[in-house]
């Protein structure tokens, strides 16, 4: 039901964890204070979603002087149990007393904590500036500043406080549907129960509501957050936050191929990894199992063998090349069918994953599309994935259900891929003479 806490101080002294605790508060940004016990730790969880991650360099009695393998190396290990690699970018704040001890520390850092878990940056507040007299307008003040030192974190976090205030918006404007003389305790809730329930009927029909109610409101509710997040922005900073974070764009650097491909996958693909992915999902990619390669199904399902295939219909001309490939199934289909789960028949379309730089002969069919280059768990380097639109079956949910999911594809390729089959599959002909000269 909670967001994880964004901002998250570790410090095993209770005064100065409050101190720090209390400037954040008093700039607008809550923060989870977590006291370090040295027999306990701290609940690693908390780090599940930080963003700015204040730590006590030296969170065990004794650890102040010698080598900083025995701080940092507890501070990682923390780090490596707590950090979620897909929550996104963190920056680690150092509130030390030792601020000599920041480069060596980082250092430490970079080099062994896993890669996906690294922060963006180690920045540091020296404690002793802070601790004799009233030192909280000045803790406060730097801790602003701090924070708006890397133009990259503080344009996420500007992303990242729109996309909430977005969210925020559109359940505020669920909640004004609810008349003011429903807005009591007996019938706030009740009513708020039947605008929700007609949104979710009205998207995606009653049966599939009641299967699954979140995906039918998200149904009705996405292109609003979409649109808010799109258009909202009134904050008179948002433009100079943006402009000094991006700051390369007339001299923008050519991805190599890696790069390149794991940008086009971040765009276009959703990992099995990373969502509950059914082969029947709109834009799911399934590998043809074995017991599906053989001849005789392939021939019944497509009027063509399977061993001739990745040479014939996909035009590879290296074995070594087509060795790596393996044949696929795209889940196409209009999108209201799928959301509505129509019952009947499921549409798909042939495909072939192949190395991004595969060797293909001359005069390819039109009725194949290729996607950009893109990284695919279970592949060895960028792949491009070539459908067909030519090779179309339709199977029922039993025929496909056991077949892991292996990806899916986001809207934008989906719908180029579909709308380019729909064009090629209604392209016009007609009957004419003398066209050809002579």
């Amino acid at each position: 039901m909670f967001t994880p806490a964004r901002y998250v101080i570790v410090d095993d002294n209770p005064d100065e964890l409050k101190q720090l605790s209390d400037c954040m508060q008093k700039i607008g940004a809550p923060c989870l204070p977590l006291r370090y016990d040295q027999a306990e730790g701290i609940e690693t969880k908390h780090l599940g979603g930080v963003r700015l991650l204040f730590l006590d360099l030296h969170l065990t009695t004794g650890a102040q002087s010698g080598s900083i393998a025995q701080t940092a190396g507890l501070i990682v290990s923390m780090l490596e149990e707590g950090i979620v690699a897909t929550a996104g970018p963190y920056v680690i704040i150092l509130w030390t007393k030792h601020q000599e001890q920041k480069a060596d520390f980082e250092a430490y850092v970079m080099e062994n904590l896993e890669p996906l878990k690294r922060p963006l940056a180690i920045l540091s507040l020296d404690k002793n500036n802070y601790l004799a007299g009233d030192a909280g307008e000045k803790l406060t003040n730097d801790v602003g500043q701090i924070i708006e030192t890397d133009p990259r974190l503080r344009a996420l976090l500007d992303w990242e406080r729109e996309v909430l205030r977005a969210a925020g918006s559109t359940l505020s404007e669920i909640g004004t549907l609810v008349a003011k003389e429903d807005r009591t305790a007996a019938r706030f809730s009740e009513r708020l129960d039947e605008i929700l329930s007609l949104l979710a009927f009205e998207s995606v029909g009653d049966a599939n509501a009641k299967a699954d109610p979140y995906s039918a409101i998200n149904a009705a509710l996405m292109p609003i957050l979409t649109d808010r997040i799109a258009n909202q922005r009134t904050d008179p900073k948002s433009s100079a936050i943006w402009q000094a974070a991006v700051t390369k764009i007339a001299e923008v650097p050519q991805p190599s191929p890696g790069d390149a491909a794991k940008l086009n996958s971040m765009l276009h693909i959703a990992r099995a990894s990373t969502e509950a992915l059914k082969p029947g999902a709109w834009g799911a990619v399934t590998l043809l199992p074995e017991a599906a390669l053989v001849d005789d199904v392939m021939i019944k399902r497509f009027d063509l063998p399977a061993k001739p295939m990745l040479a014939g219909t996909f035009c590879l001309t290296d074995k070594a090349e087509r060795s790596a490939s393996r044949l696929c199934l795209l889940r196409i289909g209009a999108s209201c069918d799928y959301a509505q789960s129509r019952k009947g028949p499921v549409p798909f379309v042939l495909g072939a994953i192949i190395p991004a730089e595969a060797k293909r002969r001359d005069g390819l069919p039109k009725a194949e599309i290729v996607t950009p280059p893109l990284i695919i768990d279970g592949f060895d380097g960028p792949v491009r994935m070539i459908f067909n639109t030519h090779l179309q079956i339709s199977l029922v949910p039993t025929e496909f259900a056991a077949w892991p999911a292996l990806c899916r594809l986001r809207e934008p390729l989906l719908m180029q891929i579909t709308t380019y089959g729909a064009r090629h599959a209604t392209r016009p002909a007609i009957i004419s003479f003398g066209s050809h000269g002579g």
